[in-house]
C-alpha cells in the first residue's frame, strides 16, 4: 500500500529507508515474508518442530521454577502448557499459511494477536488475564522458530527501518541494530522498551500504528517522521523533496548542538548542574562517554536479565557491573537493583496473575520476597564497590520498612563476603527511588535512612494521577505537568535539601528540554537523561537563569491544571504541537 500512517512520535528525527518487517519472540526475531505454494508443507513441519521445542523448554522451565522458587510459581505456567498443545491453535496458523501464502511466523503473529485482542476485550477478569498467557506462548513459539543450535544475531541490512508489532528487550538484544535507521511498531508507548531504546540511540521512532506489520511490507520504501509521528509508505516525489528540506534543517540544528558537547553543564548565571546519563546496557555507554556525561545516574539492570533464559549468575552480573564502572571511573555509577513486576516480566520468573499488574508486587517488595534473586546482585555490586564509586538504588520504594528490610539483607551479604575474604566498600551508598506518592510524601523520613534519592517521574506520574501509562484508554489523564505532580516533586526537593542528600531526577521529564527551566525552578540540581537527549537538555540548561526559573516554578505551582501549566511554559506562544514542522501532504 502507499499513503500516510499516523501514530505517536516517541523519538524525534527523520529516517528514510526500506522496511524490514519482523515477528518478535521472547528471545529472537524473524522476518515476516510471503512464500510459494510449494513451501506450505515445509512451514507445517517447522511449526510442529517449534511446538515440540517450546513444549520441552516449558517443561524444563516449570521444573526449574518449582525447584528454585516454588511449585506455586511453576503452576502459573500450566495454562501456557495447555495452550501450546491445543490443536486448534496450530490448525488456525496452518490455515493462514495455506490461504495467504505467508511464512509461519507471519501467520502465528496474526493468530496470537487475534486471540489476545479477543481475550483482552472480554469483561471477565479471568479471561483478560489469559491474554498475557496467549502472547507469551506466541513469543515462545516465535523464538523456537527463529533459533538454531548455531544461531547468530540476525543481520539487519543497511538503512533498514524495523517494523514490528512490538519490540521486546530480549529480542532486540539479539538483533544487530547498527544498520537500523528507525523503528515503527504497533504497540508500545513513550515509556516502553523500544521507545527508550530509540531515544538512547538517537533513532527516530513512531509507535501506535494500527496493524503496522500488515500495512507495511518488507522492502517498502518508507519515511519515518519521529517528530510529527507519521510514516509515509511509498512516498511521492513531492513528499521526498519536502523531507530533503526538513532533513537539511535538522542537520543544521544538530551541528549547532554539537558545539555544546565540550561546554560545561551550567545555567547562564553560572550554577553547575551535573548532567548524567541513563543506561540500559553496556553498549549505551559509548554515546554517554562521547557526550561527556558526568556519570551514570541510572543504570537499569533489567536488560541483563531479559536477554537470558535463566537468572544471570553472580559472576555474570559482576562482569557487567565491573566493565561499566571501569569505563566511567572515577565518576559515579548508580546501579538500580533489577526492577521486576508490572510490565517487566521474565519468561523464567512467572508472577501470579493480577487484575492490575501495576499495583501488584513490584520492585524492592518483590526482591525482598525472593532473596535468591536479590542476594547475588548485591554481592556482585558490593564486590565492584571495592575499586569503583558505585551506588545501589532500591526500586519502587513505598516506605521506610522496605528500606530497612533491604539494609538487613545488605548487611547479611556484607557479612558473607567478609567471611569469604572478599573486598567491598562497607559504606557503599544506598539510595531510594521515589516513584510512588507514599515515598514522595515520606521523602523527608526516607532521606534520613538513605545516602541519596532518585526521582523516577515515569511511575510517579501514573500513580499520582491514577492513569496507567501502558493503557491507551486513559492516556489523556497521564499528565506529567499536573500541578499535583509538580507539588510532589517540590516536596521531594525540599526533603532532600533539608536532609543534605543528593537528589537526581532520572525520569522522562528530565529528558524534555522544554521542562528544564521548570525543573530547575522547582529546585532540582542534578539531571540524568538518555544519551540521545543530553545535548538538547544541556543547551536548555545553559539558556536558563535560575531566578527566572524560580519565578516560573512558583507560578506553575499556583495553577490548577496541566493545560494551564502547559500554557505558562509556552509563554503565550503557539503550543509545542503547533510549533513542530507539519508533515507535507502526501
Amino acid at each position: 500500500m502507499s499513503g500516510v500512517l499516523k501514530g505517536v512520535g516517541v523519538s524525534t528525527g527523520i529516517a528514510r529507508g526500506r522496511a524490514l518487517v519482523l515477528a518478535c519472540g521472547n528471545r529472537s526475531a524473524a522476518p515476516r515474508r510471503s512464500i510459494q505454494a510449494s513451501e506450505v508443507a515445509g512451514e507445517s513441519g517447522r511449526l510442529e518442530a517449534a511446538v515440540a521445542s517450546a513444549a520441552a523448554e516449558l517443561a524444563r522451565l516449570r521444573k526449574d521454577v518449582s525447584d528454585q522458587i516454588g511449585p506455586g510459581q511453576a503452576d502459573i505456567l500450566g495454562a501456557q502448557a495447555l495452550l501450546l498443545q491445543d490443536p486448534a491453535l496450530r490448525d488456525r496458523v496452518l490455515h493462514i499459511v495455506d490461504e495467504k501464502h505467508v511464512n509461519v511466523e507471519t501467520a502465528l503473529t496474526e493468530v496470537i494477536d487475534g486471540y489476545s485482542r479477543t481475550l483482552g476485550g472480554t469483561p471477565d477478569p479471568y479471561l483478560r488475564e489469559r491474554a498475557s498467557d496467549v502472547r507469551d506462548v506466541g513469543r515462545r513459539l516465535l523464538s523456537a522458530l527463529a533459533e538454531r543450535p548455531t544461531a547468530r544475531p540476525m543481520r539487519i541490512p543497511e538503512n533498514s527501518i524495523i517494523v514490528s508489532e512490538e519490540l521486546l528487550p530480549s529480542a532486540t538484544a539479539r538483533l544487530q541494530l547498527e544498520n537500523a535507521s528507525a523503528f515503527v511498531t504497533e504497540r508500545g508507548n513513550k515509556f516502553s522498551h523500544s521507545s527508550i531504546l530509540a531515544r538512547s540511540r538517537g533513532t527516530p521512532a513512531v509507535i501506535g500504528i494500527p496493524q503496522a506489520p500488515l500495512q507495511i511490507k518488507s522492502g517498502d520504501r518508507i519515511i519515518v517522521d519521529g517528530t510529527a509521528g507519521v510514516v509515509f509508505v511509498d512516498p511521492s516525489p513531492s513528499v521526498e523533496r519536502e523531507y530533503d528540506r526538513l532533513e537539511a534543517e535538522l542537520r543544521a540544528a544538530q551541528e549547532t548542538l554539537s558545539e555544546v558537547v565540550d561546554r560545561p553543564s551550567s545555567t547562564s548565571d553560572g550554577v553547575v548542574i551535573p548532567l548524567l546519563a541513563n543506561l540500559n546496557k553496556l553498549s549505551d555507554a559509548e554515546p554517554a562517554l562521547v557526550y561527556r556525561a558526568d556519570g551514570i545516574g541510572l543504570f537499569r539492570t533489567e536488560f541483563q536479565f531479559s536477554v537470558r533464559d535463566a537468572f544471570p549468575t553472580e559472576e555474570e552480573q559482576h562482569e557487567l557491573v565491573a566493565r561499566v564502572a571501569e569505563l566511567f571511573h572515577p565518576r559515579k555509577v548508580v546501579f538500580r537493583l533489577v526492577d521486576l513486576g508490572g510490565e517487566k516480566v521474565l519468561p523464567y520468573f512467572p508472577l501470579p496473575p493480577s487484575r492490575n499488574p501495576s499495583l501488584a508486587e513490584r520492585g524492592i517488595r518483590l526482591l525482598l520476597r525472593h532473596p535468591e534473586v536479590l542476594k547475588p546482585q548485591l554481592r556482585a555490586l558490593l564486590r565492584v564497590s571495592a575499586d569503583h564509586p558505585v551506588s545501589i538504588l532500591l526500586p519502587m520504594v513505598g516506605g521506610l520498612e522496605e528500606v530497612r528490610e533491604a539494609r538487613v539483607v545488605l548487611r547479611e551479604v556484607q557479612g558473607e563476603l567478609a567471611e569469604a575474604g572478599e573486598r567491598f566498600n562497607p559504606s557503599v551508598p544506598v539510595g531510594a527511588m521515589i516513584e510512588v506518592p507514599s515515598a514522595a510524601l515520606m521523602a523527608s523520613t526516607l532521606a534520613k535512612e538513605v545516602s541519596f534519592l532518585s526521582l523516577g517521574t515515569n511511575d510517579l506520574v501514573q500513580y499520582a494521577v491514577a492513569a496507567d501509562r501502558e493503557d491507551e484508554s486513559v492516556s489523556r489523564y497521564y499528565q506529567p505537568l499536573h500541578p499535583g505532580v509538580l507539588r510532589l516533586i517540590r516536596l521531594v526537593v525540599e526533603a532532600a535539601t533539608g536532609a543534605g542528600r543528593e537528589l537526581t531526577i532520572c525520569g522522562e521529564m528530565a529528558g524534555d528540554p522544554r521542562l528544564s527551566g521548570l525543573l530547575l525552578g522547582l529546585g532540582l540540581r542534578e539531571f540524568s537523561v538518555a544519551p540521545g537527549e543530553m545535548l538538547e537538555v544541556k543547551d536548555s540548561i545553559r539558556r536558563t537563569r535560575l531566578q527566572e526559573a524560580r519565578e516560573l516554578a512558583h507560578e506553575a505551582l499556583e495553577l490548577g491544571s496541566a493545560a494551564e501549566v502547559e500554557k505558562l511554559l509556552n509563554g503565550g506562544r503557539a503550543s509545542s504541537g503547533d510549533m513542530a514542522p507539519s508533515p507535507p501532504a502526501g
